[in-house]
């Protein structure tokens, strides 16, 4: 059984760390995040997300999740990558959760993303119906964010951080 964790804490471990191609561009987009981190105010599709998720972890008896400007600054910055790259993907995943640690004293970090939904219910829907997505939607943490963006053809991208 140990043999059988360690292989898999070792394959996510890979995983994360060999999708780090572009990790120089998506950290100077990180250094500006912890400075544009105030008041910030989010779009009604964003909200309805946010909202559409605490709805969710409140009908399954969890607590809902407080908004952090500090993750909203850097869910925007990873939509920027993904919309640059042109396709959703967790790259540098562990540079973000770094960083999210050290500017919101985040302990634990985890996000869920999307691409080409048009509103919130459906996202969510989506995500309920992922067993990986579920599980972060409904994981113990205290804070949350999400930044939905479009690209140049209007395709929307999401990402959503989750941290405690």
């Amino acid at each position: 059984m140990v043999r059988y964790t360690t292989l898999i804490l070792l394959a996510i471990t890979i995983l994360m760390t060999s999708c780090s191609s572009s990790t120089t561009e998506e950290n100077e987009l990180y250094e500006a995040v912890a400075a544009t981190a105030q008041d910030v105010t989010v779009s009604s599709l964003e909200q309805e997300v946010m909202d559409a998720v605490n709805e969710y972890r409140v009908s399954i008896g969890l607590g809902t999740l407080e908004f952090s400007s500090i993750a909203y600054s850097y869910a925007i910055a990873h939509n920027e990558y993904m919309i640059s790259e042109g396709m959703i993907s967790h790259d540098n995943f562990e540079l973000r959760a770094s960083k999210l640690s050290l500017d919101a004293g985040a302990d634990f970090v985890s996000e869920n993303l999307g691409m080409e939904f048009t509103n919130a219910k459906a996202i969510v829907e989506a995500w309920k119906n992922s067993p990986t997505h579920k599980k972060v939607m409904e994981g113990d943490f205290d804070y949350t964010a999400v930044s939905v963006a479009p690209d140049q053809d209007g395709t929307l991208y999401f990402t959503q951080l989750f941290y405690k």
